[in-house]
Order: structure tokens, then sequence, then C-alpha cells
């Protein structure tokens, strides 16, 4: 009888460690694929964090270099109107002269 109770309780000790087991088994399963969305989820947002860094970053240094052209061309263009107008006024003495010396040909006898 004492055997048999022995083996009886060994019997349910068995199946009570099996169970246990396959409990432990599953909560670590559940751990597992937490963790792995958590990392997922975590990566996502480092990879979307360092996106809008590097287009940040690259938005700056295009801006910076579109500006350093804008100036560098208004330059360029502030050095060609500078000229222009000294032609144009150059151009308009010899007019205005010209005009003068029509009228006072024409005003005063010769």
């Amino acid at each position: 009888m004492e055997m048999q109770k022995i083996l009886s309780l060994g019997g349910r000790l068995q199946k009570l460690l099996a169970k246990t087991e396959a409990e432990a088994n599953e909560i670590i399963s559940e751990a597992q694929l937490k963790a792995d969305r958590i990392v997922a989820q975590a990566k996502d947002e480092a990879d979307k964090r360092r996106l809008r860094a590097q287009r940040r970053t690259g938005l700056d240094e295009f801006l910076a270099d579109a500006e350093a052209e804008a100036k560098k061309e208004a330059k360029k263009v502030t050095k060609d109107y500078a000229k222009r107008v000294e032609e144009i006024k150059t151009i308009s003495e010899d007019k205005i002269k010209e005009a003068v010396d029509f009228v006072m040909s024409e005003v005063l006898p010769q």
C-alpha cells in the first residue's frame, strides 16, 4: 500500500511538473512575443528619428548651398546692373548733349 501511494504521488508530481513546465513555457513564449513587439516598435521609432534627422541635415545642407548660390548670383546681377546703369548714364549724357546741340543750332543763328 505504501508503495502504491508513493507511485501515485510520484505520478501526480510528474503530471504537476509537466503542467508547470507547460505553463512556464507558455509564459516564456508570451514574454518573448511581447519583448519582440517592444523591440520592433523601438527599432521603428529609432529608424523614423534617424530618417528625420538625416532629412533635416540634408535639408540644412541644401538650404546652405542654395543660399550661398543665391548670394553669388545676387552679387553677379548687382554688378551687371551697376554696369548697365553706368552705360545708360553715359548714353543719356550723350543724348542730352546731342539734343542741346540740336536745339542750340536751331535756335541760335549761325
